[in-house]
């Protein structure tokens, strides 16, 4: 806990412990801060495995965990997943551009194929054709199948349903990339002009031939 004070701490700000002691993790030795209590505000998550790679892998998925969970307790609603959002955003913009008189519309469409990208990811991670799959996940959309996304697990049938799936994403995680994403975007293209910084200094010095190494 923080304290806004420069202070001694009493003894229910530094709070209590049951028991302390060193341990030794493989060959690292820990100090191990233990309560006997079944609730506490602070737990501690030891990871091991064979290999750097994969303790760094488990490390990542346990930290999209928990992060995932913080997210949910603010806000928890969902969206399907396996780029079935996306390619409706991008079917709708593309039916509002396409409303669009002049030369805005251009603009408004090539926002909605950049939505693109997401499933196209993932067909092409799979090693399926990213076109194809595009075309069919358009076709399901476009017969009102809104929940339509890809299926990485069966490239003979690289459409499913992602919300009977249980395949799903974070609405939070959805709103602040497309917003972030445009804003950098926007951001670029209001940029006028480019400065370009020249290296310091003046010309190189000539070699000197009559140089002595030693």
């Amino acid at each position: 806990t923080p304290l806004p004070k420069i202070t001694t701490p009493t003894t229910e700000e530094c709070g209590n412990c049951d028991l302390v002691y060193v341990d030794e993790i493989g060959e690292t030795p820990v100090v191990v801060f233990k309560q006997e209590s079944d609730e506490s505000p602070i737990a501690t998550v030891v990871i091991r495995g064979s290999s750097e790679n994969i303790m760094d892998d488990m490390e990542r998925a346990l930290d999209d965990g928990v992060n995932t969970f913080k997210a949910l307790t603010k806000d928890d609603r969902y969206l399907p997943g396996a780029g079935a959002t996306e390619i409706e955003l991008a079917k709708q913009i593309t039916s509002y551009g396409e409303s669009l008189p002049g030369l805005e519309q251009y603009a408004v469409k090539k926002f909605a194929e950049s939505l693109e990208a997401i499933p196209r990811a993932l067909a092409e991670n799979t090693g399926m054709k990213a076109t194809d799959v595009l075309s069919k996940l358009y076709a399901a959309h476009q017969e009102g199948k809104q929940n339509a996304g890809v299926n990485v697990e069966n490239s003979l049938e690289p459409v499913l349903d992602a919300k009977e799936s249980n395949l799903q994403d974070l609405y939070l995680n959805k709103y602040w990339g497309l917003k972030f994403a445009t804003a950098a975007a926007c951001t670029i293209l209001g940029v006028d002009q480019i400065i370009m910084a020249k290296p310091a200094g003046g010309p190189k010095a000539k070699p000197n031939r009559d140089w002595d190494e030693d």
